[in-house]
């Protein structure tokens, strides 16, 4: 499918295919997989990119988790991210977390790989994670004849 013919809609639905899958750290597959797996995942079941980067640890250091980030995807101001779009949180100093903004029942709610909760869950976008968000992302749009290039 040509990436501009994905719609926000459309990158929720591939991400909530995901909904229960086992967290394992760098995991890659249904078997298992952490935040940066289901971002790589779902980029790639939609063709929107085969970049993936697993050089990362459990405990972030600096700012190179989101400088993958910034190499491979649109930043966009946080106040302006959209359905479908990736966010990226801090704990403590460095961005360490990542997952998909989506909605239920009209209220922000975010899909990710929890570490903690062992599997990939959708829960509300509140609390805690408004202060813990740093940076919003994009995947990238590209003409169907030009390469669409890396994106996480």
């Amino acid at each position: 499918m040509p990436a501009e013919t994905i719609t926000p809609e459309r990158i929720v639905a591939e991400a909530r295919t995901w909904l229960g899958v086992p967290w394992r750290h760098q995991g890659r597959s249904r078997a298992g997989i952490d935040c940066v797996g289901l971002v790589v995942q779902v980029a790639r079941a939609l063709g929107l990119s085969d970049y993936d980067h697993t050089a990362y640890g459990r405990r972030a250091q600096g700012q190179g988790f989101v400088e993958h980030f910034r190499a491979n995807m649109d930043g966009v101001a946080i106040a302006q991210a959209q359905l479908g779009d990736v966010l990226v949180f801090a704990d403590q100093a460095y961005p360490c977390h990542c997952g998909f903004l989506t909605e239920r029942l009209s209220h922000p709610h975010l899909i990710h790989a929890h570490a903690l909760r062992r599997k990939v869950i959708e829960e509300p976008y509140a609390g805690e994670w408004l202060a813990k968000v740093k940076f919003a992302f994009r995947f990238r749009k590209h003409a169907p004849d030009s390469d669409p290039g890396p994106a996480v």
